[in-house]
């Protein structure tokens, strides 16, 4: 029966073998060096083109919707200054003098002073208010952020005991299993060294065998 196609590439997996506490090689001054100067040279090759995200397309913001963000997106897109404030309102002036004689300009002005005396008016009860109860509401707030405060202490405290916790436990189980570690290691290097033994000499019986073959016939090549 034919296996079933693939439908997808497996994920690459990459196998981190790092044992930090049991590895001291880098504790050498030489290994350290040149282990920065390889990074410095693969370094040198990450220098990105003028045209690096050249394949990447330009994002056009859509404001559609939003009348007010479009037309300031205009504005900025062409570098025109943002407009100054209007504060003519909360000015007290009169009509000018041609307009001295027109009852609209001046009810127009009244209305603008009574609008004025109602916004102070607001200010003083508001600074009243602020008065009486800003006091009380202050230390309500200070209240919330020092309970938030102390919140975030406690889970901060929490998180640091529990990373000091795993590495910890990591450490216990990288010193208990470095000795085994160091066997292993030391027979795979003692296998890899009996290998090479081996090969050399079955490549010193394969020319003896060669010279022999050699010896009884002349002829052979």
């Amino acid at each position: 029966m034919d296996a079933e196609p693939t439908l997808a590439l497996t994920a690459p997996r990459t196998d981190i073998d790092a044992l930090p506490y049991i590895d001291h090689q880098f504790n050498d001054s030489a290994l350290r060096q040149q282990v920065e100067r390889l990074i410095a040279v693969e370094l040198k090759t990450f220098s990105p083109s003028p045209d690096a995200l050249a394949h990447l397309p330009l994002r056009e913001p859509n404001f559609e919707g939003y009348p007010m963000m479009q037309a300031e997106w205009l504005r900025v897109c062409a570098e025109e200054p943002m407009p100054t404030m209007d504060v003519s309102r909360y000015q007290l002036d009169p009509p000018p003098r041609a307009k001295q004689g027109d009852v609209a300009a001046w009810n127009h002005a009244v209305d603008n002073a009574q609008a004025q005396l109602e916004h102070q008016g607001t200010r003083l009860d508001n600074l009243e208010l602020m008065q009486q109860y800003g006091a009380n509401l202050w230390l309500a707030h200070l209240n919330g952020l020092e309970v938030a405060s102390k919140r975030q202490a406690a889970e901060n405290a929490e998180l640091s005991t529990s990373i000091e916790g795993l590495n910890r436990a990591r450490k216990a189980e990288q010193m208990k299993l470095g000795p085994k570690l160091a066997r292993l290691e030391a027979g795979w290097v003692d296998g890899v060294k009996k290998n090479l033994e081996i090969e050399a000499q079955c490549m010193q019986l394969e020319q003896e065998c060669t010279m022999l073959r050699r010896s009884l016939d002349p002829t052979a090549m």
